[in-house]
């Protein structure tokens, strides 16, 4: 269940800088849904990656792909197109019939914030 997201940043593009990211970039510490390794915003991908973590379940390594995604792309549209497949991710968890109840909770916030966040055009940098 790997997505595959494209490292090139286009000039001209729009970039995923404003004001939200900003602040979550700035963040000492990381904001995760309780137990999570990566659902939330504030992630130390980095040092996770060195520890080798991949998600306590599939929500979580959906999560991770999305976070790895965001620290190869500056390129709005490339992080929206992450975030949209962060939002099927969780909604297909939400009706898994393998999800426990705390994964199906998660993942129907997940799906809610992304499918908001690109509603919204969250990361457009204003000029």
């Amino acid at each position: 269940m790997k997505a595959c997201y494209s490292s090139s940043n286009s000039v001209g593009k729009k970039s995923g800088r404003g004001v939200l990211n900003n602040i979550i970039n700035k963040l000492s510490i990381e904001l995760h849904i309780p137990g999570y390794q990566f659902c939330g915003p504030g992630t130390r991908l980095e040092e996770r990656l060195v520890q080798g973590n991949r998600g306590i379940n599939p929500l979580d390594a959906a999560c991770r792909e999305h976070d790895i995604a965001y620290a190869n792309n500056k390129d709005l549209s490339q992080r929206h197109a992450a975030d949209k497949i962060l939002a099927k991710r969780g909604n297909e968890r939400v009706t898994g019939k393998d999800a426990r109840w705390g994964e199906r909770l998660a993942a129907a916030a997940s799906w809610g914030e992304m499918n908001v966040k690109r509603k919204l055009g969250m990361g457009i940098q204003r000029t």
